[in-house]
């Protein structure tokens, strides 16, 4: 068992790394929309239903996998990475569609950049949020980023430890 254990955790470090490698390389390489085509909101609102659904689903698959703490650590690696990408990416449309959101331009990876400063609360203050429906959608996904951190973490392993308590009831062979 613990052989398939230790198996199981380097196949899913390997799903986690090729999984992040195409997440990052869609990120860079779907073209974004064109200046002025509209508000990203209705987007940003329904990707993160999307993603609160998908995370839902896994609390069920982590909860009734073999091993569910590492399918736990899995799913964590992926969503946290995926939830940073939903907000680089509206920041990034928001500078296109709208220059003066930010106090600089954005780009791809200055986008990505000020989402991960701001999930980790750094906040250099190098890219700021200039325009206050900016500085709205910035404390929305800080405000996120507590729940992400908090909630998701909380819930992911309390799915795992359900999925090991039914391991142990179940009669070994």
């Amino acid at each position: 068992m613990h052989r398939q254990h230790w198996r199981s955790a380097l196949l899913a470090a390997l799903r986690s790394v090729l999984s992040l490698t195409a997440l990052l390389a869609a990120y860079y390489l779907i073209p974004t929309r064109d200046k002025g085509a509209g508000s990203d909101l209705p987007w940003l609102a329904l990707v993160l239903c999307a993603f609160s659904i998908v995370v839902g689903v896994q609390l069920r698959v982590i909860a009734r996998s073999r091993f569910p703490m590492v399918r736990a650590v899995e799913t964590l690696a992926l969503a946290v990475p995926v939830f940073i990408l939903i907000f680089a990416r509206s920041y990034l449309a928001s500078s296109m569609s709208d220059p003066g959101s930010f106090n600089e331009v954005l780009d791809k990876t200055g986008a990505l950049y000020f989402a991960v400063t701001c999930f980790v609360t750094v906040g250099f203050g190098d890219i700021v949020a200039t325009s206050n429906p900016m500085r709205l959608l910035v404390t929305l996904q800080m405000l996120l980023d507590l729940v992400v951190l908090g909630v998701l973490v909380r819930l992911f392993i309390m799915a795992a430890r359900r999925g090991l308590a039914d391991r142990e009831k179940e009669p070994r062979t």
